[in-house]
Parts: C-alpha cells; sequence; structure tokens
C-alpha cells in the first residue's frame, strides 16, 4: 500500500499504528451507501479493513475478515491512548467483499498452477484503471500487478518490514524472475541494489530459500547458465522449490 506523509484529504483516511500515523487511500465501501470509508489491505487468508465510522477522515474501527467474509476479530481506536481496543466483533452479513469488487480476482501463475488474489484496487500507472492488488504478508507488504490488463499478474513487488524492495517479473509458465531489488530508507527514499542478472530459470521467491551450491562448469564448457553473476556465490533457486 502507498502511505502518504501528509494530513487526509477527500478520499483518505488517517491511521494510527502504534504510535505513527499514517494516510491511505479509501478502497471499500462497507455500509453500502456509495461512499468508500474503508481501507481494506487484502491479505492471504482475507483482508484488514480500517474502517472511517463518523466521516471525520480518521480510522475508527479495524476489522479482520477471513477468506469466507467473516470477521474474527475488531478493535476501536482510543483517541485519548493511542491504543487500538479490542471488542466484540460486528458481522456485516450480505455486504460486499472487497476481494470482489470492481472485477474477477487477479491470477497469479505460480509452479503449482494458478492463484487466485483479490481484484486490483490501485492504479499504480495512472491511467484510471486498477492494476495492482495489494496483499498483506507476514514480512511487509506485496504489490501483485497486471500490467496488460488481461487478469494474471505480470509483476510483483516485495515491500518488507524492514525496507528491503524484491522486484520480479512472470518470464514464463510458473517462472517468476528477480529484476531488481533495493531498499528504502528512513526518509522513504528507495535506492537501488547492484544489478540483478536474470537467468533463463531464476525465480522470485515468497520465502527465504536455502543457497544452492554453484554448479561446476563441465569441462570446458564455461560457467554454467544458471549463473547470473560475474563473480562467484549461489545461483538464485529453481522456481519450481519457491511456492511451497
Amino acid at each position: 500500500m502507498y502511505i502518504e506523509e501528509t494530513g487526509a484529504n477527500d478520499g483518505d483516511i488517517k491511521i494510527s499504528v502504534e504510535g505513527e500515523e499514517y494516510t491511505a487511500e479509501a478502497n471499500f465501501d462497507l455500509d453500502g451507501d456509495g461512499v468508500d470509508e474503508t481501507v481494506a489491505v487484502m491479505a492471504d487468508d482475507g483482508y484488514v479493513g480500517y474502517v472511517d465510522e463518523n466521516a471525520d477522515g480518521a480510522a475508527d474501527v479495524m476489522q479482520t475478515v477471513d477468506a469466507n467474509g467473516q470477521v474474527v476479530s475488531q478493535a476501536r481506536f482510543d483517541a485519548a491512548t493511542g491504543d487500538w481496543v479490542a471488542e466484540q466483533p460486528q458481522q456485516h452479513p450480505g455486504e460486499a467483499d472487497p476481494r470482489q469488487q470492481g472485477g474477477q480476482a487477479m491470477v497469479v501463475d505460480t509452479p503449482e498452477g494458478d492463484v487466485q488474489i483479490g481484484p486490483a484496487t490501485e492504479d499504480t500507472n495512472q491511467d484510471g484503471v486498477a492494476d495492482t492488488a495489494v496483499v498483506s504478508t507476514a514480512d511487509g507488504t506485496r504489490l501483485v500487478t497486471d500490467v496488460d490488463g488481461d487478469g494474471s499478474a505480470d509483476q510483483i513487488i516485495d515491500i518488507s518490514s524492514t525496507g528491503d524492495v524484491t522486484t520480479a517479473h512472470h518470464t514464463g509458465d510458473g517462472q517468476w524472475t528477480v529484476v531488481e531489488q533495493g531498499r528504502i530508507d528512513e526518509h522513504g527514499q528507495y535506492t537501488p541494489s547492484p544489478a540483478v542478472g536474470p537467468t533463463d530459470d531464476a525465480a522470485w521467491s515468497f520465502g527465504d530459500p536455502e543457497p544452492q551450491p554453484e554448479p561446476k562448469p563441465e569441462g570446458g564448457a564455461g560457467r554454467a547458465a544458471g549463473s547470473s553473476h560475474g563473480g562467484s556465490g549461489a545461483p538464485a533457486a529453481d522456481s519450481d522449490t519457491l511456492w511451497s
């Protein structure tokens, strides 16, 4: 999710998390009145919704909703203490699900087959059409982008909680190749790391794969094709091992 550092404007909601205040664009109409009042952040097994109940531009309620649409936890923001206080979850039977709003779920091609995630909710290229789904992960945020509008993901950007950024492109059947890595510093500035050389079978991983041994060149053949760096070091892990 793109988080602004300024105050809330029309369509924006301020969210306080552990003493830090962020601003995000409302992208879901929870009460069905035609006005988006909720910031819905997609997760692997549902979504987290930050709701501005009184239309004052700040989130009042936080709900965690599972893949079946059930509110499994709820908390209300206490402005006096700056804490989120747990309360009895309030269900919304019959309400629309942000994972289904705006069209069908985007498909991610993996070595194990297609995986559906929520539909695109963010317009990253400013053409008026949502092209990116935002998914919360155990270690940060994942931005999944359908570049050509065919309903299938073409680019995935992982942003870890420590600011590490990994960008991967879909390069074949079930294959994701890292094309850039970098880091976002404490001032929000992004700096790319030294170039990552893509390889035929290098893949982008959801987790942290174990290092693989350096392949040994066969008599006079030179470096094995799977190595992408000019110096020594382990090559990228095979794509089939990274989607477990």
